[in-house]
Parts: structure tokens; C-alpha cells; sequence
């Protein structure tokens, strides 16, 4: 025995490896497998367009680099081969609904739910069908069963004789057409025709045709019983097409917050930018002021020291305020999703839309119970807890025992032709009909009950779970309401702060003309007044990303945006 098992084990071993051997049947040929397989080092010197430059080259760069002036208003332009596309928010509103890829993907959700629906009706589809068969039998002496006669001849009865069946040779066709149709009740209708003919050619000539038409009926009274189970499935697709019809809103809403807001950064980055032009040429008309002043005698030469140290803080700034507008274009380029702007190169986007300066006395109250009207989540809870409502009326109704009336009714004639022989079944002459009832129960039905209970208990944890996203709800507007108040009063007081620096630094550097301030102190005002913009445009950004999510907290992004979104035009068909 032990020979055996150790036979069998070289033969596993041998062929499941033949089978994962380089080319064998278990081998896979991807075109990944080395990269798979390994970790490669890879050099950056084939992708170079220049020399690399050094740390000496890089400086020299950087001491001849001049400021330039601050950027001028961007203009409108009508095609995409300029340099710069401006953009408003309500063509960023087009073509993101237009291009955005997640949103396309989530647009095809409510189409598959539609055919899911139309699935479902499909079920009441009446059906049609035929058969047609040719038989062909050539049979030899087949020995019978032994039988005892029983007859008024005495000679035969009481014989036991055995029965021969003779050598055939016979034809056979059946033809049958038929037509079945759902009932909305749950029960079926049937109508069906039969001919049939058996033609004996040997050892004797017989010839019969038979006709037939036949009538059913059947109709549970109990499980699958009424309207309500038939079209429970029905009910349940169309619910669940409105729910993806929500989800495709909900993703909507997200796509666009989220492209406003990218479209906001991006006018923050570019007023960084800004203002860090203006400290970087303010900071650099300073030096060349100083450089002035020490060739006349009337400042130190250590002016000149801190003049540039000045200078060059401001350069860091400047190219880190470089770097993150060219990040906030391509981040707002993914949301657009255009082949008219590729991610690297131009044109570039100009956001021209101004912001949005208002104080806003909100009613709190009317806003919660907007968004509790209005929120896309609570609504789609909604319609699943009315789809758990069907679903529990279906499993009431099949926990039932099983209960069908049966009815059929069909006649049958005999003729010399398939003609005669149907032209005879309207004598109903030989009527043929059944009546029943089946009927049918489990001894414990544990497994309908159990599915019964799980519909319950999903209904009851989707309550608890709808009374948790209310008081979210509720939660996210106030805390958007405040958040609102909040920017705009720091709007309000990052303004009134960029207003005394600025005040600040004139008399700064009046007072240095005069001999009675250092260059560092003239940078230290100079360095307030640009982070007092920088806070100004963080505070009116935020005032805008604020409107936006408060929009959206109340369930009215859409309204707030000017923007009329539907998915698809779906048709709700009717049950026939």
C-alpha cells in the first residue's frame, strides 16, 4: 500500500509541475511578468533635455533673474489655442457635467437599473411555441408479457398464452403549436393544438390521425397569490432605478463641489502669486534704492546685505507660489477633463469669476428642514426603506403553504387526414376535462421565516440608520452656517489688516529715506503687509468653499449653481 501512495505522489508531482513549468499549460504569458518579478533600478539620465546644472550655475541663475510687473487682468479669449482660456464658473458648470469621466461612468447606472426593470416585466411576456417531429420505426418480434384469458369460450378461457408483438415497420408525426400567458393574479392561461399521425406499413396496413386541442387554467390561491407578490420584483427594480436615479444626482452634486472648489483654489493661487510678484519687485526696488543711497553715503553698506536677504526670501516664495499655480491648473484640468487642455502646457486657465462678497443673515431653521426635504442621502433611505416594505409583503406572502387550482379541458377526434381530423374537433364530441386543487406546506418552514425576519431586521437597522443621517444632517448645515459667519468675519478683519499694513510700510520706508529705520525693519513691514494678503485671500477663498459646502449641506448645490441635471430620460412602462 505504501508503494502505491508514493507512485501516486511522483505522479501529482510530475504533473502538476510539467503544468507549471515555463510553457507549460499553467504557465501565464503576460507582458508584466519581469516587472512583477522584480525591483529594477532605473537611471533619469534618457529623459534629460538638458545638463544637469550644478549648485554654482543654479545661483549665478538666481542673482541675474529680474522681477517682473504684476500681471494684468486676464482678457477674454475665444479659442483654446491662445495662451490663456478664461474661465467662468458657469462654463466650468458645462463642461464639467459634460466631461467629467466619474461622472459619465455614474451616468450609465440608472440605464442599467432601467434594463434591470425592463427584465423584471419580461416575466409576463406571453410565450409561443411548436413542435414538430418525423419518426421512423423498424421493429423485429418482440416477446410479451404472459397473459390468462378470461372468456365466455371455454376452449379459451383459462389460458395462459404469451403475446408476440410483430415485426413493424411504422411512421410516425406530431405536430403541436401552443400559447401560454402570464396572469398579473399570479396563475397561468394555456391554449395548445395536436396532430398526430401513426402509419403502420407492415405486416399490415394501418393508418390513424388524431386531433386535439386542449384549455388550462391554474391559479395559486395562497403562495404567489394577488397582484402585490407578482409584481413585487417589478416594484423592487423600479425602486431601485429611482435609487441609482439619486446616486447619479449625488455624484453629481460631489463632481461639481468638487470642481468649484478646485476652481477656487486655483484663483487663490494665482492671487499667491501675485502678491508674491509684488514682494519679490518691491523687495528688489528696495535694494537697488539702497544701493543708491550707500553710493551717496547716506546708508551703510550692511543696507545692502539685508536688502538682499530680503530679495531673496521673497524669490523662495515666489517660485513656491509658482509651483503650486501650476498644480492648482492641472488639478482643475483633471475635473474639466477637456482634450483641448492638456495637462502640461497651455493654454492656462484664468479664473475670472469674482468672488462672492456678501454678509448673509441665514434662518438656520428653514435651512435644516430644506435639507432634511432636500438631501439627496435621506431621500435615497427613503426609497430603499420603501423597497424593505415590498420586500417584507413578499416574504409575508411566501411563507405560506402552497395552494393551486388546476382546471383543464380538451377534446380528441379521430379522421383519415390531419383536415378531417380537425375539422371533426368542433362537434366536441369527446370532451376530455380535470379540476384540482394541490396543496402543499414545509412541517417547520424555517427557511421562509428566517428570510422574513432578515427583511424585518434590514428595515429596522435602515430606520435607526435614517434617524442618524437626519441629526448628520442637521449637524453639517449649523456647522455650515457657522462656518459662513465665521470667514466673513475673518474677511472682514483680514481686510482691515492688509489696509494698516499697507499703511504701515509706506511710513516704514518713508522713515528709512529719512535715516530714521533699518532695511530690516522696512522688510518686517514689507513681510507683514504680504501675509496680510495672503490672509485675505485664504479668508475670501474659504468664504467661497464655505458657500459651497453649506449648498450643499442643505441639499441646493444644484439651485445654488444655476444648473438643471438630469441623468437620462427614463420612461416608467406600464404592466400589460
Amino acid at each position: 500500500m505504501s508503494a502505491v501512495i508514493r507512485i501516486s505522489m511522483f505522479l501529482v508531482i510530475g504533473v502538476t509541475g510539467c503544468n507549471l513549468m515555463p510553457g507549460g499549460p499553467g504557465q501565464l504569458d503576460l507582458p508584466y511578468d519581469d516587472a512583477v518579478s522584480r525591483l529594477r533600478q532605473q537611471s533619469l539620465d534618457d529623459v534629460l533635455i538638458a545638463e544637469p546644472t550644478t549648485i554654482d550655475q543654479g545661483l549665478e541663475n538666481i542673482r541675474q533673474r529680474q522681477p517682473t510687473k504684476k500681471s494684468e487682468p486676464p482678457y477674454l479669449v475665444q479659442t483654446f489655442e491662445q495662451d490663456i482660456m478664461s474661465l467662468s464658473i458657469e462654463d466650468l458648470r458645462l463642461m464639467v457635467l459634460h466631461n467629467n469621466l466619474d461622472l459619465q461612468v455614474s451616468l450609465l447606472d440608472p440605464e442599467i437599473a432601467r434594463t434591470r426593470v425592463s427584465a423584471e416585466e419580461g416575466a409576463f411576456d406571453a410565450l409561443i411555441g411548436g413542435r414538430f417531429a418525423y419518426r421512423h420505426h423498424n421493429t423485429p418480434r418482440i416477446d410479451g408479457p404472459l397473459v390468462d384469458f378470461t372468456s365466455a369460450n371455454s376452449a379459451l378461457d383459462g389460458q395462459v398464452v404469451k403475446l408476440t408483438e410483430l415485426d413493424q415497420r411504422r411512421e410516425l408525426i406530431d405536430m403541436d403549436i401552443g400559447l401560454e400567458i402570464p396572469l398579473p393574479t399570479g396563475g397561468s392561461i394555456s391554449v395548445g393544438g395536436l396532430l398526430s399521425q401513426k402509419d403502420i406499413k407492415e405486416p399490415q396496413r394501418f393508418d390513424q390521425v388524431l386531433a386535439a386541442t386542449r384549455f388550462s387554467f391554474s391559479q395559486p390561491l395562497l403562495r404567489n397569490a394577488g397582484t402585490e407578490t407578482s409584481f413585487a420584483s417589478i416594484r423592487i427594480a423600479r425602486v431601485g432605478q429611482r435609487v441609482s436615479q439619486v446616486r447619479t444626482n449625488l455624484a453629481a452634486l460631489r463632481v461639481l463641489a468638487g470642481a468649484e472648489k478646485a476652481y477656487w483654489r486655483l484663483y487663490a493661487a494665482r492671487r499667491f502669486l501675485d502678491v508674491r510678484t509684488d514682494q519679490y519687485r518691491i523687495a528688489f526696488e528696495n535694494l537697488e534704492m539702497v544701493r543708491q543711497r550707500v553710493v551717496q553715503g547716506l546708508s551703510p553698506r550692511v543696507e545692502i546685505t539685508r536688502s538682499e536677504l530680503g530679495v531673496y526670501e521673497r524669490l523662495e516664495a515666489l517660485i513656491n507660489a509658482e509651483t503650486a499655480w501650476r498644480l492648482g491648473q492641472r488639478d482643475l484640468k483633471v475635473h474639466l477633463n477637456s482634450k483641448h487642455l492638456p495637462l502640461r502646457g497651455k493654454p492656462m486657465i484664468e479664473a475670472t469669476a469674482k468672488p462672492r462678497l456678501a454678509g448673509l443673515d441665514l434662518d438656520a431653521a428653514a435651512l435644516v428642514e430644506r435639507a432634511l426635504k432636500d438631501r439627496l442621502e435621506l431621500i435615497e433611505l427613503e426609497l430603499q426603506i420603501v423597497r424593505d416594505g415590498i420586500e417584507i409583503g413578499f416574504r409575508e406572502n411566501q411563507i405560506l403553504p402552497i395552494a393551486n387550482l388546476d382546471f383543464r379541458y380538451g377534446t380528441l377526434q379521430r379522421g383519415n387526414s390531419f383536415g378531417t381530423a380537425w375539422e371533426s374537433l368542433s362537434d366536441f364530441n369527446n370532451p376530455d376535462f380535470r379540476a384540482g386543487i394541490t396543496f402543499e406546506m414545509p412541517l417547520t418552514n424555517q427557511r421562509r421565516r428566517a428570510q422574513l425576519d432578515e427583511a424585518m431586521l434590514i428595515r429596522t437597522q435602515r430606520l435607526a440608520s435614517k434617524q442618524a443621517r437626519e441629526l448628520m444632517v442637521r449637524r453639517e448645515v449649523l456647522d455650515a452656517i457657522d462656518v459662513i459667519e465665521r470667514n466673513w468675519q475673518r474677511v472682514l478683519a483680514a481686510r482691515q489688516n492688509v489696509l494698516v499694513a499697507g499703511v504701515n510700510y509706506d511710513a516704514e520706508r518713508r522713515q528709512f529715506q529719512q535715516g530714521m529705520r533699518t532695511m530690516r525693519e522696512v522688510l518686517e513691514a514689507l513681510t507683514e503687509l504680504g501675509q496680510a494678503q495672503i490672509r485675505e485671500i485664504n479668508a475670501i477663498v474659504d468664504y467661497q468653499v464655505a458657500q459651497i459646502d453649506l449648498a450643499f449641506a442643505s441639499g441646493t448645490l444644484l439651485g445654488y449653481a444655476r444648473v438643471d441635471f438630469e441623468p437620462l430620460e427614463l420612461p416608467s412602462p406600464t404592466i400589460r
